[in-house]
């Protein structure tokens, strides 16, 4: 029989649409902070980023104190407040199910384990369905390094197989890590930009992806 092996998955626009939610928190945590207002193109050009680094790169000027403060905010807003805006990818749960019967699924993201329940809450998926999960306060580096995937690999004991994601950061981080990558086009990226990283494929979305794995079969 052969060892199963592990389905790394990001979290924001591969599994939930949660541009909305987190759009709304960095900006109540940047009004908050006396910030100037950020429009949301700007922000959307940012996501995949961990909120820290989009925080350094829309204002460069503040103390780092300040940077991780409206960070914090953010989160914390996104934690009591904005998930309620989030909502699932469609489909997502029932591929999930079924790739759950061959593979171990994991969650990688640059969010914190708090954004992360709270993430799955709004868009009603059970945490269950996930053998583990890594997030940037757990390693190093965050993505687009591959610090999360091996995180995942030393907590289940197997390979990854796949990383599965929605912005060029979640492909580079899984090409770093010697892994097979799949994008999807449910999130931030476009299918242009998906394609300078050579993913060995590029999908609708995670509710097909069950297609095409199972038929490789």
């Amino acid at each position: 029989m052969t060892a199963k092996t592990i389905l790394c998955f990001d979290l924001d626009g591969t599994l939930v649409n949660s541009n909305e939610a987190q759009i709304a928190s960095f900006n109540k945590a940047i009004e908050l902070n006396n910030l100037p207002f950020v429009p949301s193109r700007q922000l959307l050009a940012l996501f995949g980023k961990p909120a820290d680094a989009i925080v350094r790169i829309l204002f460069p000027d503040i103390p780092e104190r300040k940077i991780q403060k409206v960070a914090k905010d953010k989160s914390g807003f996104m934690i009591k407040e904005t998930y309620k805006l989030v909502k699932q990818v469609p489909g997502v749960v029932e591929a999930l199910e079924l790739l759950k019967e061959r593979y171990f699924i994991a969650l990688v993201s640059n969010s914190q384990h708090d954004d992360i329940t709270a993430l799955l809450k709004g868009a009603g998926i059970p945490a269950k369905l996930f053998d583990a999960a890594a997030c940037r306060t757990e390693v190093v580096h965050a993505k687009p390094a591959p610090d999360e995937i091996f995180k995942i690999e030393k907590k289940l004991g197997a390979k990854v197989e796949y990383v599965i994601g929605d912005t060029t950061y979640d492909l580079m981080a899984g090409k770093a890590a010697g892994k097979k990558t799949i994008a999807v086009l449910s999130g931030v990226h476009d299918m242009a930009l998906l394609s300078t990283e050579n993913p060995t494929a590029i999908i609708e979305s995670v509710a097909v992806l069950p297609d095409l794995l199972f038929e490789k079969d």
